[in-house]
């Protein structure tokens, strides 16, 4: 679908042209659905421009990778031991969206685990080749590379902070699923719409309406890949269910990791 094209008055959660702009920022819209309030901004990725093959992995890039590579190593632990929980990933065929860097794919590795990650940015795929060794894919994972060769083949695949940047989460999540063998589970974190901060600025903005959004602005980015929907777990939740996935563990935050309060985390099982 052409970006350009598409009608925010749809829901990108419950399909219902029942959107109506609510909340305006400086330089974008949150639109909230009427039938099933959902929340999301008036903005689609571009993907034929975000991923231009042909920028090149430059010193500046690494430089600043390096400076930040360290910052989410005691997170991937946190994660990694959340899916040992609940299934054995050793001899397991895995799959993470949105790899970044490829590091939580290394965890998986060094447990025995067989893996692939998808990563848009081509920055973020160069370094990750150049420091680990780790070829991750372009394509993203409704596209027919993955619909056409993978389906049914993952026991494991896991989607850290990714759900909150796509276009389309309903049609990702679902495409994301048709990958899982039956039994197969599938992990996600995301930001939560419920965080006191998010409440106290939606009622800021009905009693001084206009671009003074207080703290709404955190929660989206117009940036590429930038964040364009928020969910509440009980949104998520349904979403999970619709599409065929048994819930079987469901939080707003990370056990003895209070920095990581405002998440909704969710393991399921493909039924």
């Amino acid at each position: 679908m052409d970006p350009s094209e598409y009608n925010f008055q749809r829901c990108k959660l419950c399909g219902d042209m029942t959107a109506e702009p609510t909340y305006n920022l400086i330089d974008s819209t949150i639109y909230t659905c009427q039938n099933c309030d959902f929340h999301f901004l008036n903005q689609l990725d571009d993907n034929s421009k975000n991923f231009d093959n042909t920028i090149q992995l430059s010193n500046q890039h690494r430089n600043y990778i390096k400076s930040r590579i360290d910052e989410n190593s005691n997170l991937h632990l946190k994660r990694l031991k959340f899916v040992q929980s609940h299934i054995t990933i050793s001899n397991c065929k895995a799959l993470d969206v949105g790899a970044g860097l490829g590091q939580f794919q290394r965890l998986l590795e060094t447990r025995g685990a067989e893996t692939k990650g998808i990563e848009p940015s081509p920055i973020r795929r160069d370094y990750a080749l150049e420091k680990f060794g780790i070829n991750l894919h372009s394509k993203l994972v409704d596209e027919e590379y993955w619909q056409a060769g993978f389906t049914q083949y993952f026991d494991l695949i896991t989607m850290w902070d990714v759900i909150e940047h796509v276009n389309f989460p309903k049609e990702t999540l679902e495409s994301a699923i048709k990958l899982l063998k039956p039994g197969g589970m599938l992990f996600l974190d995301t930001p939560s719409r419920e965080v006191l901060s998010y409440r106290l600025s939606q009622q800021f903005y009905r009693f001084i309406p206009g671009e003074m959004g207080l703290f709404l602005p955190s929660f989206y980015s117009t940036a590429p890949f930038g964040h364009k929907q928020i969910f509440t777990l009980t949104q998520l939740r349904g979403l999970f269910q619709k599409s065929g996935v048994e819930i079987v563990y469901k939080a707003k935050s990370y056990r003895n990791n209070p920095e990581r309060k405002n998440k909704i985390i969710l393991a399921g099982k493909k039924r």
